[in-house]
């Protein structure tokens, strides 16, 4: 049997958002094990990413995980122990059937979101059979490629990946992201577009302060909203957070935000050892209407999961080799990393022809309270939520 250590993991994601909310949505989500698992590897890989960035980050930890998950289906021992801690799950089954089932549900969901997998093998190699029937069941498409010709396996990749990401990152595969020595090449692509129920207006729209810390102000267009929305104030958090919900159902934005103006560290960092879900399924109607100013922002990030997942206790799959992956070879991961995009805008597709029921009107027999201020104007942690479950999580400074 030969041994190989050339197998190229890349994860490739795209998320756009635009558009914005107006009225509260039934909000009964039911908390489950495989959410509280995300939400705890989630907001870890979060928190490396962040300290390894420029401060503005967006990523699918998702993605990661559902990768990570299928990876294991061909290892075994110690390599299999450290992903299965990281994921949460108590054995690999366990694993194995949240991951799996949650991929094919996302996979058959409407246009809104898209998830899809594939594995390159190449041409010349087979997968080993207990693990193409995982990836099957993964839903992963799985095809042959010649790594030696770098220039059309780039080519073919990217055509699979152009109509995933439906033509908003063109060729996202260099020729030089690829080895020519790869075994086997591990896709994922996770695609979403949300419309708010009514977007914000665009007139609304104005110029104001935001302080990437104490001593620096920068200026940025804030968008508006004066709305009833969900919220919750965590004191030891030391943030409160606002939710923003999609016309696309179970579909949610949530915004914490710390209260200090240097707070995001100290608030990732409280985050990272007990998740987010708790503060989440706090959320509660305000009681009154919501005068929100929230930036325009887009991110485009980059990362490097060689780097992170060591650090949080994954190593083997970059040392150690798998023989359950390709046919007649050990195999380990040579690079695992992630372009993601997040844009938040005013504007959404027929955004304003939805009317969304208000859950929580306000009473007619009292004064009307004064609204709530919620002024996004200092670094922020977000993410997007389906249900119970984090698809895309970022932080943004500047």
């Amino acid at each position: 049997m030969n041994t190989f250590n050339m197998e190229w993991l890349f994860l490739l994601l795209l998320v756009t958002v635009a558009s914005t909310a107006n009225s509260l949505l039934d909000h009964e989500y039911s908390r489950t094990r495989l959410g509280d698992n995300i939400d705890k590897a989630s907001v870890k890989l979060l928190k490396e990413a962040y300290l390894s960035s420029d401060g503005n980050v967006v990523t699918s930890p998702l993605g990661v995980l559902f990768l990570l998950s299928l990876y294991s289906s061909g290892t075994q021992g110690k390599t299999r122990d450290e992903i299965t801690e990281l994921l949460g799950a108590t054995d690999y089954k366990e694993m194995f059937d949240s991951y799996s089932g949650l991929s094919n549900e996302y996979a058959s969901m409407n246009s809104s979101l898209s998830l899809a997998n594939k594995i390159y093998v190449a041409s010349g190699y087979d997968l080993n059979e207990e693990f193409l029937n995982t990836a099957r069941a993964y839903n992963t498409e799985v095809d042959s490629v010649d790594f030696h010709d770098v220039e059309n396996a780039a080519h073919e990749i990217n055509q699979w990946a152009n109509k995933k990401l439906r033509g908003l990152i063109k060729d996202p595969v260099k020729k030089t992201s690829l080895d020519k020595d790869a075994l086997v090449a591990l896709f994922n692509v996770i695609y979403f577009k949300g419309h708010w129920h009514v977007p914000f207006k665009v007139e609304s729209t104005e110029i104001k302060n935001f302080h990437v810390n104490k001593s620096y102000t920068i200026k940025k267009p804030m968008m508006h909203l004066s709305k009833s929305l969900f919220f919750h104030a965590d004191d030891q958090l030391g943030a409160k957070m606002i939710e923003l919900p999609y016309q696309e159902p179970g579909f949610r934005m949530v915004v914490i935000l710390p209260n200090e103006i240097d707070g995001l560290s100290n608030v990732l960092e409280k985050v990272a050892q007990k998740g987010l879900l708790e503060d989440v399924f706090a959320l509660s109607p305000a009681r009154r209407e919501v005068n929100l100013y929230l930036p325009k922002f887009d991110i485009k990030s980059s990362l490097d999961f060689t780097q992170i997942l060591p650090k949080l206790g994954v190593k083997g799959i970059f040392t150690g080799g798998s023989s359950g992956i390709v046919k007649d070879a050990n195999v380990a991961i040579s690079k695992i990393f992630q372009e993601a995009v997040v844009n938040v805008d005013e504007e959404g597709a027929k955004a304003g022809a939805f009317t969304g029921a208000v859950i929580v009107p306000l009473s007619t027999r009292y004064r009307r309270p004064p609204p709530m201020e919620f002024v996004v104007d200092h670094p922020f942690l977000f993410t997007i939520l389906h249900e119970d479950v984090i698809v895309f999580l970022g932080t943004y400074t500047h």
